[in-house]
């Protein structure tokens, strides 16, 4: 094991508090508080890793949740910041060369380069930022061995390269990508148990992977464990709520999903994190649980209500998939002319979200539900 070469700058602990209150306020999508502090770190250490990490997180996590990934203008934003950041981290590394944190932070940010290339399916963009990401994660840990939040991204790496098959087979003929499941959901324990940065990221990246039907890792009470504690800390985070619907979904809760769905809609508009964007997450909720109850009647109205509700808004991934949802529902009930009209409703829109593949077989077939009656999976594709 190398011995642990620490960083150059030891920064006083107030230093640290800043920027885990940014962090915070980050998880909290309270952007004012998030932003102060950073502020702070800047203010105190120009370029040091910690700012540019949390300044970067900011504009994503804006464009991710704030804005549903359905705003171009904040997508630019994003795009800039992220930019500007990592160009910011090699400005500290050239001045401390020896610094773990440097790397950790340029790491995470080429890392977050690939995730959000990847979902933009930019596949050998995503393929060489994340080369990039694991260079720099592996740096770290070379440096400070005990560096746990490096292995958040290190994580991710191994189990979505052993477990994405779409990425595999596109870049196989130009590069090896090999990943392992194991290792990675491994490394993302570590991270939760020991991180200081990304301790409820690994958590909230593990919730995503055991709550993937028919996979090795499916454990949706863990992962119902999991949401209800980050709650417990961010109660101001209506996704952290939502992300509970959504467990309780996957361990069949229904009637739970239905109150706590109607709870999360009735504080829309009147809590200030409740926002207007939201409304598509609630009203898909409501009708894939009538759905799953066999009540399709039912499950039509709240649908048909949520398209009403959302006729003000820009047409979002949540609120596209509850169009389609709204097709299978009316296959269903053997309305096959309303469902079509939905389908091709779904297609007139550029696929930014990955569903005209489903519409456009769901317009040569009708819907049916999966044996079971099941209707799958809560969130969009």
């Amino acid at each position: 094991m190398a011995t642990p070469i620490f960083a150059e700058i030891k920064l006083p602990p107030e230093v640290y508090a800043q920027a885990r209150e940014g962090i915070n306020g980050v998880y909290s999508l309270d952007f004012d508080v998030a932003e102060q502090n950073i502020q702070k770190v800047f203010a105190a250490y120009p370029d040091h890793p910690f700012a540019h990490f949390g300044n970067a997180m900011i504009a994503w996590s804006r464009y991710e949740y704030e804005f549903e990934k359905s705003d171009e203008k904040q997508q630019k934003v994003f795009e800039q910041i992220l930019d500007d950041s990592i160009s910011g981290i090699k400005r500290w590394l050239k001045k401390y060369p020896q610094d773990p944190n440097g790397y950790m932070g340029i790491g995470a940010l080429y890392g977050l380069r690939a995730m959000f290339n990847m979902r933009n399916r930019n596949w050998i963009t995503a393929y060489f930022a994340g080369r990039k990401a694991i260079a720099n994660l592996e740096k770290s840990l070379a440096l400070d061995p005990t560096y746990y939040d490096a292995y958040f991204g290190l994580g991710i790496y191994q189990y979505y390269a052993g477990t994405l098959p779409a990425v595999i087979k596109i870049l196989a003929k130009i590069v090896a990508i090999k990943g392992n499941p194991d290792e990675g959901v491994k490394q993302l324990n570590l991270a939760r148990e020991k991180a200081v940065f990304t301790a409820d990221s690994s958590k909230l990246i593990l919730i995503e992977i055991q709550n993937v039907r028919g996979g090795k890792y499916y454990a949706p009470e863990k992962s119902l464990e999991y949401i209800r504690q980050l709650r417990a800390k961010y109660p101001k985070n209506p996704l952290m709520h939502y992300v509970e619907i959504i467990c309780l979904y996957e361990t069949g809760q229904l009637d739970a999903v239905t109150r706590q769905a109607q709870e999360f809609l009735g504080l829309i508009g009147k809590d200030p994190f409740y926002k207007d964007i939201y409304i598509s997450r609630a009203y898909t909720a409501l009708g894939t649980a009538a759905m799953a109850r066999g009540e399709y009647a039912q499950a039509r109205q709240l649908f048909e209500q949520g398209r009403e509700a959302l006729k003000a808004q820009a047409v979002s991934r949540w609120g596209l998939w509850n169009e389609l949802r709204l097709g299978e529902v009316y296959d269903l009930l053997g309305e096959r002319d309303l469902a079509v009209k939905q389908y091709k409703y779904v297609l007139s829109f550029k696929d930014k979200w990955g569903f005209d593949d489903l519409a456009k077989s769901l317009l040569k077939n009708p819907y049916q539900l999966p044996a079971g009656q099941d209707p799958g999976p809560l969130p969009p594709l």
